[in-house]
């Protein structure tokens, strides 16, 4: 039997401020492609961006050390 897929904790970390990113992002773009500013695209890069770097950033903890097993038992 499959278990069913649990996203770890900190995979979830900051999820809203990550959506609240792309959201705003992504209006961003779409008007600066409609009033043809390339600047308005510019800036809507950088804040989708940043919803990336916010990812990494604060993901930079070594969450993969929990995954591994502990060689302790064999001993």
């Amino acid at each position: 039997m499959a278990s069913p897929h649990r996203p770890k904790p900190w995979t979830v970390r900051f999820l809203k401020w990550r959506i609240r990113f792309f959201g705003i992002g992504a209006v961003l773009g779409l008007a600066g492609i409609f009033l043809d500013a390339s600047w308005l695209v510019t800036v809507a890069l950088v804040v989708l961006l940043s919803g990336v770097g916010l990812r990494h950033m604060l993901g930079a903890g070594s969450p993969d050390e929990e995954d591994e097993p502990e060689d302790d038992a064999q001993a």
